[in-house]
């Protein structure tokens, strides 16, 4: 490779970093109050919250409007990182997917599928630290204000970010902080099916606009824009991210959760299958959820909070992709 070819290289998977970082961005300030809704109903014992309105009133009642925002330090800090991780990474593989095979135009849709599952798993390196300790922080039921009382902090088991992270080195060393990393990769699988998707509703959305496009009367000429394509597409994309992906994040949410001094399962391998397990046959489960018949219990107990999930999926990776899509487009990238 000449000087000039690899330096144009580097300058593309560079623009692949910073797409990342603008739609990390995005998606903190759309979803995070929604994924704290997710976390606490996921995790906390069952019978705890009604539904989300009820888990948000609980909240927002004996937590203060700030509540929902625990746990945001991390993935402000993190996402940056981390969806510039993820999606330059995917665009780096999908480059070399091009380069690798005869597809050097566009990708089919099983190719942007193995990028964004191999974007997932890279992904994973750097997102399981900062899940840890957002979902601690987030688990935190005392209460928040501008002006935290002396009492309120000494009730707290955690006192911020950087006091979460000292305890959990502190307890299982620095390894802890990647103790659910086989459900992080298990979870993160799913942007395989998420890249595959939205790279079929691109190409559909937008062949159907394209056809309406001409003769739309101007209160909805803005929907068959190319921008509202690539929202819509990467909302319904989402969709079927947390779908497929919902059973592992409450794998890993809970694993992330575990007390410190006293866990309840493993780490690793091992600790996903405990939980896993305890997941769908829990040593208090009732009789009417045993059996064929109790399927459909079973299922609602492991999507508890999917309502919450499925609600922020859209807004908030629609607009994250709409924003990797636009900073990409204004930094003249050559992704596929």
């Amino acid at each position: 490779m000449t000087t000039s070819a690899a330096k144009n290289e580097w300058v593309e998977r560079t623009k692949g970093f910073v797409g990342g970082t603008v739609s990390g961005l995005t998606k903190l300030a759309i979803g995070h109050p929604f994924d704290t809704v997710k976390v606490r109903l996921q995790c906390s014992p069952p019978g705890t919250y009604a539904g989300p309105l009820e888990c948000v009133r609980s909240i927002v009642r004996t937590e203060s409007v700030w509540g929902v925002y625990k746990g945001c330090v991390p993935p402000a800090i993190g996402w940056m990182f981390t969806d510039s991780v993820l999606l330059g990474s995917l665009h780096l593989y999908r480059r070399l997917l091009q380069q690798s095979t005869r597809h050097h135009d566009k990708l089919p849709m099983g190719y942007q599928g193995l990028a964004g599952m191999g974007a997932g798993w890279t992904n994973s390196i750097v997102t399981a630290p900062v899940e840890l300790l957002k979902t601690k922080l987030q688990m935190q039921k005392q209460r928040l204000s501008l002006h935290r009382s002396a009492q309120a902090a000494s009730q707290a088991e955690f006192h911020g970010t950087w006091d979460c992270l000292r305890q959990v080195v502190r307890y299982t060393g620095v390894s802890g902080l990647w103790r659910a990393l086989p459900a992080t990769l298990w979870f993160r699988t799913s942007f395989g099916a998420m890249f595959a998707s939205y790279d079929w509703f691109q190409a559909h959305l937008g062949a159907w606009a394209e056809r309406h496009r001409a003769g739309a009367a101007p209160w909805y000429a803005w929907l068959l824009t190319p921008a509202s394509v690539t929202f819509f597409s990467g909302g319904l994309a989402a969709e079927v991210f947390w779908f497929t992906a919902y059973p592992a994040d409450v794998v890993k949410n809970r694993m992330m959760a575990e007390s410190l001094r006293s866990p309840r399962f493993a780490g690793g391998v091992r600790g996903m299958c405990q939980v896993a397990q305890d997941l769908w046959t829990p040593a208090s489960q009732p009789a009417y959820e045993r059996g064929v018949a109790g399927l459909p219990w079973r299922l609602r107990r492991i999507y508890t909070g999917y309502l919450t999930c499925a609600l922020r999926a859209f807004p908030t990776n629609a607009g994250a992709l709409l924003a990797f899509e636009t900073a990409m487009y204004f930094m003249n990238a050559h992704a596929s």
